[in-house]
């Protein structure tokens, strides 16, 4: 049952279009959230620590976690706001945790969704967030790398490149589940097509898998490192970045890559056209005929997490 805070913040973000109204989300920020000191943290989440000036993220969940969770998630935009007013770091690094196997995962959660009562709560949970990083992410005023390694979904890959640079082990494959199902992946629209143009972009949103050479050829990750190095080489990374001009850098971010109001129209539209098809009268019988054909089971039973 939902609380009646959530039942409150779901009315009010389901107001508008995007469910991703920063003022809004301050209001109900100050009526539940006490500011939080501090940017270092470490919960079931995440972890992140100070180093030489460099605010390291080590990501021990995806963020699909936090949609079980609401207190889980006003603790996530608590900490956004906190990294969001500091100005203790010159950067920050995002070390993410690979998929385990994005197909099932993403499979689940789909399944997840589609059981639940209110079959919206979790897509919204998770729409909110996703927003609300990217949102983050593109105000920063520093240098922001992201680091991956094994299975990357098309999911996380898109949430990489709201960063400045992105940095991937050798051992780094990129899936994209939905392509099979004829659903778009959130955060698609808006830095995809900016760096590789519409033509290309909608090709790629169709591959079903690529390797991190083809991410490479295409200039959606700017470096293939080692496994075994990719702290190392992140850091070293980090560290020569911050010897050139970083207000050069954040001024071409502002001036080529965020457009606030069209990232934010982007979005908006994106949680339109998922929950469009998530709505349309095909998509059970053909998100179902694939659980069947894929894991072997029914939506059902791989909702309660037996594939």
């Amino acid at each position: 049952m939902e609380s009646d805070r959530e039942m409150w913040f779901g009315s009010v973000w389901g107001q508008v279009d995007a469910l991703f109204r920063v003022n809004i989300y301050r209001c109900i920020a100050g009526g539940y959230m006490a500011t939080q000191k501090s940017f270092t943290t470490d919960n079931d989440l995440l972890s992140s620590s100070l180093e030489n000036d460099v605010l390291v993220i080590r990501q021990k969940q995806h963020i699909k976690a936090l949609t079980q969770d609401i207190d889980a998630i006003y603790s996530f935009y608590n900490y956004q706001q906190s990294i969001l007013a500091s100005k203790s770091y010159k950067a920050m690094v995002m070390f993410a945790c690979p998929d385990k196997d994005e197909y099932i995962e993403y499979s689940m959660f789909l399944c997840k969704a589609l059981s639940a009562k209110n079959h919206n709560l979790l897509i919204d949970r998770l729409s909110n967030t996703v927003n609300y990083l990217i949102s983050t992410l593109s105000r920063l005023n520093c240098i922001t790398v992201y680091a991956g390694r094994g299975t990357v979904s098309m999911f996380h890959l898109n949430l990489s490149l709201a960063y400045d640079y992105r940095i991937v082990a050798d051992d780094t494959v990129f899936e994209n589940a939905g392509a099979e199902i004829g659903m778009i992946t959130k955060g698609s629209g808006y830095f995809l097509p900016r760096l590789l143009g519409v033509r290309k972009a909608t090709e790629v949103l169709q591959w079903k898998t690529f390797c991190a050479e083809d991410a490479l050829n295409l200039g959606l990750i700017d470096r293939i490192v080692p496994v075994s190095k990719l702290e190392e080489e992140t850091m070293r990374f980090v560290a020569a970045n911050l010897e050139a001009s970083v207000s050069t850098l954040l001024s071409i971010r502002k001036l080529f890559k965020c457009d606030p109001e069209e990232l934010q129209r982007s979005l908006e539209l994106e949680d339109r056209l998922i929950k469009e098809r998530l709505q349309s009268p095909d998509f059970r019988k053909t998100f179902g005929e694939y659980c069947i054909k894929t894991f072997g089971c029914d939506i059902e039973s791989l909702g309660e997490g037996q594939p």
